[in-house]
């Protein structure tokens, strides 16, 4: 890795007064331009605070070099917005354990934005990868984000209780506990349906029905064939609606992840 990010991602950002039709400044208010095409990425309070791509991907970059054994880590891009919103993906493939014939290992995500949808974040945790589709399942270890106001620096501090080789063990023997946890269907389709509520004003209970056949598909088609009816299939099928599921938006996808990491009864 260096420390440069991809083209699509490295473009400058300036901030200009906002004007009305009228031209007349009002106050309050500044616009966020992109510097090589004058576009308008987004209008922002004054108390908003630039933090820019490329800042917040040296920010993760240094904190990873410093603390962990970062030989072979690899790095994957998603942008939305036009580059206003960004997701990178770092893999440590130093921090890794076999597990079902596939490995947990530990990952990074950095998100920032420009647009006001995204605080920065940067979280840090171990996933089980599927060969099968490289499903992806966080269980959540460390975050660290910061706002885009205020004048206080932007750092990403270390936290001391984080012993990573001692949080790989735990997470396997947990995915080791759910596996020879059974579930029956009742229980898994009432779980599924507490992930799917989207009430509205009319039906306070209403469920996405789409959303709640996709993960109930993967699970009776896919994982349970194969990893028996536990908890740890579901938690594979939970996951892989989070992950999988289609959507246009780096949002929408980390929604359904905190979703599912939140979810009562894995805890």
């Amino acid at each position: 890795g260096g420390t440069m990010l991809p083209e699509q991602l490295d473009f400058a950002v300036r901030s200009e007064e906002v004007y009305n039709q009228h031209r007349t400044k009002i106050p309050g208010y500044k616009q966020l331009v992109r510097d090589d095409t004058n576009e308008l990425i987004a209008i922002h309070k004054d108390s908003y605070k630039v933090i820019t791509h490329q800042q917040s991907y040296e920010l993760a970059y240094d904190y990873l070099s410093n603390h962990f054994h970062t030989d072979d880590m690899t790095e994957q891009y998603r942008v939305s917005n036009k580059g206003a919103l960004m997701a990178i993906h770092f893999r440590l493939p130093a921090y890794s354990v076999p597990y079902k014939g596939s490995f947990i290992t530990l990952e990074a995500i950095l998100h920032n934005s420009y647009n006001g949808m995204r605080q920065l974040t940067f979280d840090l945790g171990y996933y089980f990868m599927l060969c099968l589709n490289g499903l992806k399942s966080p269980l959540w270890d460390v975050r660290i984000s910061s706002q885009h106001k205020g004048n206080k620096e932007v750092t990403f501090e270390r936290p001391n209780t984080f012993d990573v080789n001692d949080r790989l063990r735990t997470v396997s023997n947990t995915m080791e506990k759910w596996s020879s946890i059974p579930v029956d269907n009742n229980e898994l389709e009432y779980q599924v349906d507490q992930l799917c509520l989207q009430p509205t004003e009319q039906d306070k209970s209403h469920v996405n029905q789409r959303h709640r056949g996709y993960i109930l598909d993967e699970y009776y088609d896919n994982y349970s064939r194969q990893f028996g009816k536990n908890k740890f299939s579901a938690y594979q099928a939970m996951t892989h609606w989070s992950t999988h599921y289609p959507s246009d938006s780096i949002n929408t996808r980390y929604d359904r992840e905190r979703k599912v990491a939140n979810c009562k009864w894995f805890h």
